[in-house]
């Protein structure tokens, strides 16, 4: 056998047996026979993409989720096509095809009940393909595609086979660079993925040994014209009769035990029978594109919820008993659902910590603190606040991630502010907490948070609000940085040139000349010390709001973002927004280009310009 990392998935059992891995190979040297393995010596050891897209290693879901809008619509309906539970999937995969959204169809064919993965470019073939089976199938249609220079596709997949799929679409994001190279020198050409719809999947089988049940009961698979799950019990259907095996005499794949998702929650659209008449399918739409559905085939409101609930719950608790066989036994779990969930990493002990994005501004009620303090003694976790004013729960077991997630859920905290996305915004005490402050930054940093919390970016997008030019949280180098200025006017009626507002001055912007002071606004921050500080109320303020300064950054690099001034609090999320809405325009290195970049790259004034345009525009409303 040769060193493959994804051998600790595949030889503990837990693999999905989606077939991911083998679709993205670029050197092809990854096969599939009922499970994964390689042919020959992987240069980087599954040190790759296979490993990065593997459903068992991590779900991804969180960031996919955050990124995709996810909802759930649930209907039922049949088409005119004969096919499984009304032929609802091959209805819609044949609108697709004649309304030339996709190219192609990756589908499920079967040589004698023997799951084979097809390319299909036309309705007639579709037909051929319009049943369901139990076995383990393979996604290497996928990669026929794009070898045939197919563009566009839809997918019908498992559960599992849209989860590693949906980590396909978002690879950048998640793996953190573009995809793997092969030998050649090139990735292994793909064609786009336009449309998942998943199935809906209690289990799957291994083809020889359901084979063998078969046997037993005197059914040869080859006359077999339809099967069906229902009920725990396999319905087999020959010649016009119906038999029935309970589905405990199969041995489902190892791996099916340990997976918590039934209805394929990160399909565009999910199909399957349960919560439905005979005859009908149940739709679950949960996309903009899975909407698409609705031109295919008439859908009614009306599903039974219930019976779909009930196999979920069902599917969760075999996958609980199953965590805790394998904790009793010792034996190898990767706790991939830890990223179902915002703000969880793993430590380099094996244990994992949960980040929950700090309150605005960095405020918490002593009531909040102890919530806190009790999850964490709970779990046994070690506490670090970080520098953006969020509490970490470090060391926390892989088994209990999940729960102590939800308590703290429950306690009303958000787990997040981690990851390619908005992060915590960092606020400084800010006015009526510091004697410099000259704006409120906790009302500020409440609206920002609002508004932009958790919100999906290229990578890390980082704000920060100092309530005055001092600058104590750095908001030069944030990605967005805002601080509250004041700039002085001078009454020279009143002023006496007492010299008091020279002596606070930090920057030496004002000079005394016989009984008056002046201010030389080349050098004035807007710090409003001056103003505070005369004793003859002679200095006023002529102009007040913010200084902004956008694309700054630290780290391996330094850059001082660029700065102008904006008068009002909706200016600034009017910019906020704008600026992220270009960044992703332009943003071609997701997870290894900040905004910092992407403006060098383009040209910080050609960047600067389109958010101008943009922030005009909606104020033209």
């Amino acid at each position: 056998m040769y060193e493959w990392k994804l051998n600790e998935i595949v030889d503990s059992g837990i693999c999905a047996r989606c077939g991911t891995c083998e679709v993205v190979c670029p050197n092809n040297i990854i096969k599939f026979d009922e499970k994964p393995y390689i042919e020959e010596e992987c240069l980087r050891k599954g040190h790759g993409m296979c490993y990065d897209v593997c459903p068992r290693v991590s779900s991804g879901k969180y960031q996919i989720k955050i990124r995709e809008k996810f909802k759930e619509e649930y209907y039922y309906g049949k088409s005119d096509i004969e096919g499984q539970d009304g032929g609802v999937v091959t209805a819609f995969l044949k609108y697709l095809l004649e309304n030339g959204k996709i190219d192609g169809a990756i589908v499920v064919g079967d040589e004698c009940w023997k799951p084979v993965s097809l390319v299909v470019q036309t309705a007639e073939d579709l037909l051929k393909t319009a049943k369901s089976k139990y076995a383990i199938s393979t996604l290497d249609a996928l990669r026929k595609a794009g070898e045939m220079g197919l563009k566009r596709v839809a997918v019908v997949g498992l559960p599992c086979q849209i989860n590693g799929l949906r980590k396909l679409q978002y690879f950048p994001y998640l793996a953190k660079y573009d995809g793997e190279l092969g030998r050649n020198g090139k990735p292994v050409k793909l064609p786009k993925i336009e449309y998942l719809i998943g199935l809906f999947c209690t289990e799957k089988f291994e083809y020889n040994k359901m084979k063998e049940v078969l046997s037993k009961h005197n059914i040869e698979i080859e006359k077999v014209e339809k099967f069906d799950i229902k009920k725990g019990k396999l319905f087999i259907y020959i010649d016009g009769e119906k038999k029935d095996i309970d589905l405990k005499e199969f041995e489902i794949c190892p791996g099916c035990k340990i997976c918590r998702d039934f209805d394929a929650e990160l399909a565009d659209v999910s199909v399957g029978c349960v919560g439905s008449p005979d005859g009908y399918s149940t739709v679950i739409i949960r996309t903009k594109k899975g909407e698409e559905i609705k031109n295919a085939v008439e859908l009614k409101e009306g599903v039974n919820l219930e019976e779909i609930e009930k196999l979920r719950k069902l599917k969760l608790k075999r996958f609980k008993k199953e965590v805790e066989r394998r904790r009793e036994n010792n034996e190898y779990i990767s706790f991939y659902w830890t990223s179902d969930y915002g703000g969880i990493g793993k430590r380099a002990d094996g244990t994992y910590f949960i980040r929950i994005r700090a309150k605005p501004g960095g405020w918490y009620s002593i009531d909040e603190i102890k919530e806190i303090l009790d999850i964490a003694e709970k779990y046994n976790a070690k506490i670090k606040i970080t520098d953006r004013s969020a509490y970490e729960l470090h060391g926390i077991s892989g088994f209990d991630v999940e729960e102590a997630v939800l308590d703290l859920t429950n306690k009303g905290f958000i787990t997040g502010s981690e990851g390619p996305l908005v992060r915590a915004t960092l606020a400084c005490p800010g006015g009526g907490n510091c004697s410099s402050g000259l704006v409120d930054t906790f009302e500020l940093c409440k609206i920002i948070e609002d508004k932009f919390k958790e919100r999906p970016a290229p990578y890390k997008f980082k704000i920060a609000i100092s309530g005055c030019p001092n600058g104590c949280v750095r908001p030069q180098v944030h990605d967005i940085g805002i601080a509250g200025v004041k700039f002085p006017s001078v009454d020279e009626k009143k002023c006496n040139g007492c010299g008091r507002c020279f002596e606070v001055c930090k920057v030496e912007a004002i000079y005394i000349r016989g009984e008056t002071s002046y201010t030389n606004y080349n050098v004035c921050i807007g710090c409003g010390k001056c103003i505070k500080a005369c004793p003859n109320e002679a200095r006023d303020v002529k102009e007040e709001g913010f200084m902004v300064y956008i694309g700054g950054k630290t780290g391996r690099e330094v850059v001082k973002g660029i700065s102008m001034k904006i008068n009002s609090v909706d200016e600034i999320i009017n910019l906020i927004d704008k600026v992220l809405v270009v960044y992703n325009k332009y943003a071609i290195k997701p997870q290894r280009e900040r905004l910092a970049a992407v403006m060098k790259r383009v040209g910080q004034e050609t960047f600067l310009k389109e958010v101008m345009k943009l922030m005009k525009k909606e104020s033209a409303y």
